[in-house]
């Protein structure tokens, strides 16, 4: 399965998560194919909760073992908006790399945050109500979108 393939399942996920339409209290969700393993778990108090803490999915090969594991970690307040806040780990055991994926309930604001082995920011990636900012690691800013 290709990163491109992964992070649509993962993007579909979240929003199925946000939307409390995965289920009921406490659902378990496994699906296997040939090349893939996805397994969704959402605590009792997701229905109809737009951030559901303690929800995970994991995106699994079979035969590589790399894994996507996301879990919802909390909120964050983030330019005076409330944001759910979602770890993303891939990669294998020997070679991980670690994603920070925040949204608004509103959808209008996300920010995908990508670390280094270090554990700095790598890259940063904001959308704000239509403008989009990207940050590197060394904190190069590169703006587009709407203006005020």
């Amino acid at each position: 399965m290709s990163k491109k393939q992964i992070i649509i399942i993962l993007l579909l996920t979240a929003a199925l998560l946000a939307s409390g339409c995965m289920g009921e209290d406490g659902t378990k969700l496994s699906v296997s194919g040939n090349d893939s393993e996805i397994n969704i778990s959402l605590p009792e108090q997701s229905e109809g909760n737009w951030c559901p803490i303690g929800s995970q999915v994991q995106i699994k090969n079979p035969t590589t073992g790399n894994a996507l594991n996301m879990t919802i970690t909390g909120t964050e307040e983030f330019e005076n908006k409330t944001l759910c806040r979602a770890m993303i780990e891939t990669g294998s055991e020997e070679n991980t790399t670690r994603y920070e994926y925040m949204w608004s309930q509103d959808k209008n604001t996300t920010v995908w945050t990508k670390y280094g082995e270090d554990g700095n920011i790598s890259i940063r990636y904001i959308y704000v109500d239509g403008k989009k900012t990207i940050i590197d690691g060394a904190g190069r800013t590169l703006e587009f979108g709407i203006k005020a």
